[in-house]
């Protein structure tokens, strides 16, 4: 074909559209398009089971950059990643088909396309998207599952209330240079309410490299407010890969 001939042909393709995926809800039908194994243009439909699952919910700790996973029921395997969810009602594309819950079937998680489209100009240009790290994990704590916990092990000395509790603060981290402890409930950051662990690591996450940030703690029965400057995530995560190989050889 002529190159002109060409341009107009591939001007006429029908291109899919991208969707809103923060109006997803669950009970939605989609449907996973990829090549498992394969099989090319293979389409398995399902529901949306849950919306902003977090990495160490969907089983991948190491990628906490991306932190509202949707999760679905519609089979993907390997050959799907990288593939389109689509929202079958309107036809547009809501995710991009991500990983699955090793040894749970029925268990698929793609990246919702907001957030794609919120780092894809930066990528396009060659700029890495930053996000932001504080180093400390954090749980969603209710009496009953403290009470759980401390039948368990009594030394724990979990504080029975609800809340975003943090359990761990790494060391040689901005969390413990900004003085967050262990067993602190975490009540706002960056003036905004948290009620689980996940709300708290989207925050966490978007937040502006090294620039003050303030969270307001519940330690014992005392609220008090710190300023912790966040560090981009990249580089840590490099840092711990580095060291796993080093302990392999």
């Amino acid at each position: 074909l002529e190159s002109d001939q060409t341009i107009d042909i591939l001007s006429n393709l029908p291109v899919a559209q991208l969707g809103d995926s923060d109006q997803l809800e669950v009970g939605q039908f989609v449907t996973a398009i990829g090549c498992p194994g394969g099989l090319d243009n293979t389409c398995t439909i399902g529901i949306i089971s849950g919306l902003k699952r977090c990495p160490n919910t969907v089983g991948i700790p190491d990628k906490m950059g991306v932190l509202d996973y949707i999760q679905t029921d519609a089979a993907i395997n390997q050959g799907n990643s990288g593939g389109p969810l689509v929202d079958v009602e309107s036809g547009n594309i809501v995710g991009i088909n991500t990983c699955i819950r090793a040894n749970m079937e029925g268990t698929s998680f793609a990246i919702p396309t907001n957030k794609i489209l919120a780092i894809v100009d930066d990528l396009a240009i060659g700029i890495t998207p930053t996000h932001g790290y504080l180093g400390v994990d954090m749980t969603t704590m209710t009496p009953a599952l403290a009470k759980y916990i401390n039948k368990l092990s009594p030394a724990a000395a979990v504080p029975e209330r609800d809340g975003v509790m943090i359990e761990k603060v790494f060391k040689n981290s901005p969390a413990k240079e900004g003085g967050l402890k262990k067993f602190d409930f975490v009540l706002e950051i960056d003036g905004k309410r948290v009620f689980n662990a996940d709300a708290a690591h989207v925050i966490l996450d978007r937040a502006t490299i090294g620039q003050e940030l303030s969270i307001k703690v519940l330690r014992d029965d005392t609220e008090i407010t710190l300023q912790v400057k966040p560090e981009d995530l990249s580089p840590r995560l490099k840092q711990v890969r580095q060291e796993r190989l080093k302990r392999k050889r």
